[in-house]
C-alpha cells in the first residue's frame, strides 16, 4: 500500500491542464475514475512509435521547394 500523501497539483495539472477537464468534474471523480482516465488520456495520446528527428535545414529547404508559398 502506497503511505505517500496524493499530489493533487499533479493531478490538476493533467487532468485540468492537460485532459482540459473541467474543474467540476475534476473534483467529482473517484480516484479509479480518475485514474482510468488519465491511462486512457495516455493510450490514446501515446503512437507506439519512435519519435522522428526534428527536421533539418536541408529537409526545410527541400519542403519549401516542393511547397512554395503564393
Amino acid at each position: 500500500m502506497n503511505t505517500q500523501p496524493i499530489q493533487w497539483s499533479d493531478y490538476v495539472k493533467i487532468c485540468i491542464g492537460m485532459m482540459n477537464m473541467r474543474p467540476s468534474d475534476f473534483w467529482s471523480l473517484s480516484p479509479r475514475e480518475m485514474y482510468l482516465a488519465i491511462s486512457g488520456f495516455k493510450t490514446f495520446h501515446a503512437s507506439g512509435q519512435e519519435k522522428e528527428e526534428p527536421m533539418d535545414s536541408e529537409r526545410l529547404q527541400e519542403m519549401m521547394e516542393l511547397y512554395p508559398d503564393g
